[in-house]
């Protein structure tokens, strides 16, 4: 274990949780439930009010069309995102939440019958497994075995960004993608930022350039990043404002699709996809 992953243990375990710091810094890592669909947000209203209390996402990650689909969570916190996307699997669908903070898994597996009651489900279809994401097959996730990966403003917390999105890759099935909302910075950030346990902790010192994701996306094997949402972050504190300078963050949502290669297309022609319309509440 790092020392990174100590420290967010420890801000994501007890900081948070027992002071106001976190409003104080602008929220950076929250984001406004305002675009969910009715759905999603219908399903919102069902949780329990702990697992709400400690999400700290950055975006929505719920893509649509997903009954009966596979689903791992990376960082899955508190839960929240586990069990609205429990509820859009259905219960022929599965869904495995992997965080490495007790506090926050504690939280989660706590409710699992509440939500499961709440839903209708005999049988759980959801559940959470300690470990760090830079390891998924070390916490027991098969290679090949997952149709979507999703990670609410997580990957920019991960000391080795490009051993995370190795280890999604390899979990992906063919066909599989990765959706995923995160914190990222317009250019390089100073020493003194990253290495700021606070800013680290609020989503901003680890933030990737977005330039970068694009480099390690493709050289971990994935189709180059297709974004999908993207949003401003404002700092207002005089503090925290004076540390990035210049720098500017956005929250941005990036769909990662394991393609392999296509034997019956070796000059990679490019292929037209049509729409058709077929998917409830996107005409």
């Amino acid at each position: 274990m790092s020392d990174i992953h100590r420290d967010l243990q420890e801000y994501y375990g007890n900081t948070l949780y027992s002071s106001s710091y976190y409003q104080e810094v602008q929220q950076s890592c929250t984001s406004s439930n305002s675009k969910a669909s009715q759905k999603v947000k219908h399903i919102m209203s069902l949780l329990h009010n702990d697992v709400v209390s400690r999400y700290y996402g950055c975006g929505l990650v719920f893509p649509e069309a997903v009954e009966g689909c596979r689903i791992v969570d990376l960082g899955s916190g508190s839960g929240r995102d586990c069990y609205i996307l429990s509820k859009l699997v259905g219960p022929n669908g599965y869904v495995t939440g992997v965080d490495m903070t007790k506090e926050q898994l504690q939280v989660a597996r706590n409710h699992i019958d509440y939500h499961m009651k709440q839903f209708g489900y005999q049988t759980p279809n959801v559940s959470f497994l300690e470990g760090y994401i830079e390891d998924l097959i070390g916490c027991g996730i098969p290679r090949d075995s997952v149709d979507i990966i999703v990670s609410n403003c997580v990957i920019n917390l991960c000391p080795d960004k490009q051993t995370a999105l190795q280890e999604a890759y390899n979990i992906l099935k063919s066909g599989g993608e990765m959706y995923f909302s995160d914190i990222y910075a317009d250019k390089d950030l100073p020493p003194e930022v990253r290495k700021d346990k606070i800013l680290y902790g609020e989503c901003i010192g680890g933030a990737l350039v977005w330039t970068d994701l694009m480099k390690i996306a493709c050289e971990v094997g994935f189709a180059p990043p297709v974004l999908v949402d993207v949003s401003p972050i404002t700092i207002d504190k005089p503090e925290l404002k004076q540390l990035i300078g210049n720098a500017r963050f956005c929250s941005a949502t990036y769909r990662l699709f394991k393609v392999e290669p296509d034997d019956s297309n070796p000059s990679n022609t490019v292929i037209e996809v049509v729409y058709k319309g077929s998917i409830p509440d996107h005409p």
